[in-house]
């Protein structure tokens, strides 16, 4: 390799290092780039550019990492299928519900269409939302319905130093042995703090777009910018409200008017794994397994265990044989789901949920049936507009 060659590559190496520290970085604070740029010793200006050409041009959004925990809200995952009569409203259904009742994001199922639906449902109304939903199950609108509790939720940091930011590649190691992660395997809840409807209010915005200013939120939320500013800083830092902050690592588009990423196709293969019988020793070394991934996603840790892990296309096969074999040696029972990425949302948390006054979160059975039954009415009448007049005659 001649001189200019090696030169050559060493400025490439060093320009992946930096994005690959300043993306590190993005997880731990956010795009805070007056604080990246004191933590690497380098101009705000190098890391402005750098953060905008590297990863925001090249379709990384950065989101914020709420501890739903530390609001009152436990993390529930139900699996959905539907009645024939509501399956083409479906995911209008849902879209709707996330404003009503605290669903947080849902996925479609291959190839059998069911649904995985997040919700993150406050600690005291867990039971009734169960029974609400089942409720819904015994009038029809479901074929079949789980219903499943987990103690935390958390997306996975990205592991920044196996990604190749200017080729859009992950260089990971299939033979490495597992080590156990003690830090992911003794993670624990969260405990409540106090919060008010303005720290929603802000959490909100940020979930939307983690790059919001804080004088650009006031302005949106037409609240006094120093007021603000003593909420963000008194409540939301001081009480780590923010658990921290994920970059979206599959390099997809995000739509924030329509709060959904835009995917790439035929990019990465997203697959959520459920396992259930896992005692403490069994879920330490499930858990120890997938951390060591760089593909993993997010994970629920409850009775039973839930991981979402995206395998780009060229490692599918190895991801699919390492899933089989963490099941095969822990001897336990686990299905995997593959997900449709084109019919997948996420939603933002809803302050309208939550009474001020009261101080405690909103949830009225017998209005939000009333408000579901109006909606899936509604849901019919968008989708019967919107089919063509051939299809109207044939119906």
């Amino acid at each position: 390799m001649s001189l200019e060659r090696t030169a050559e590559t060493g400025e490439e190496e060093s320009s992946n290092i930096k994005t690959g520290q300043l993306a590190k970085l993005i997880t731990e604070v956010g795009p805070n780039i007056s604080e990246i740029a004191r933590r690497l010793g380098q101009y705000k200006e190098s890391v402005r550019y750098r953060y905008k050409e590297k990863l925001l041009n090249k379709g990384f959004a950065v989101r914020v990492a709420v501890d739903h925990e530390k609001l009152g809200l436990r993390r529930i995952i139900m699996l959905m299928d539907f009645a024939d009569g509501y399956r083409d409203v479906a995911e209008l259904m849902l879209t709707i519900m996330s404003y009503e009742g605290y669903i947080v994001a849902f996925e479609k199922v291959l190839p059998d269409g069911r649904f995985l639906v997040h919700a993150s449902v406050p600690d005291e109304k867990v039971e009734a939302y169960r029974e609400f939903f089942g409720g819904l199950k015994e009038q029809g609108y479901f074929r079949s319905f789980e219903f499943y509790t987990f103690h935390w939720f958390r997306n996975a940091p990205m592991k920044t130093e196996m990604y190749d930011f200017d080729e859009g590649l992950w260089d990971f190691d299939w033979s490495t042995e597992a080590k156990v992660d003690r830090q992911a395997a003794s993670y624990m809840p969260s405990a409540r703090e106090k919060f008010d409807a303005t720290d929603l209010k802000i959490l909100k915005q940020l979930q939307m777009d983690g790059n919001r200013s804080l004088a650009d939120m006031a302005q949106t939320l037409k609240i006094n910018y120093k007021t603000l500013t003593w909420h963000y800083r008194k409540h939301i830092e001081e009480r780590k409200l923010i658990k921290g902050y994920v970059i979206n690592w599959m390099g997809t588009k995000y739509d924030y008017k329509a709060d959904r990423a835009l995917n790439k196709k035929h990019t990465y293969l997203a697959v959520s794994v459920l396992f259930s019988d896992l005692d403490q020793a069994k879920r330490i070394d499930v858990m120890s397994r997938l951390n060591q991934l760089p593909f993993i996603w997010s994970e629920a840790v409850g009775d039973r265990y839930e991981a979402e892990l995206i395998f780009p296309i060229e490692s599918i096969t190895e991801g699919l044989q390492l899933l089989a074999e963490v099941i095969s040696e822990t001897k336990t029972s686990a299905r995997y789901f593959i997900i449709d990425q084109r019919h997948a949302l996420s939603f933002s948390i809803i302050p309208e949920l939550y009474d001020e006054t009261r101080q405690a979160w909103q949830f009225n059975e017998e209005l939000l049936l009333r408000r579901f039954e109006n909606l899936l009415q509604k849901a019919k009448g968008i989708q019967q507009e919107s089919a063509t007049p051939k299809q109207k005659s044939s119906q």
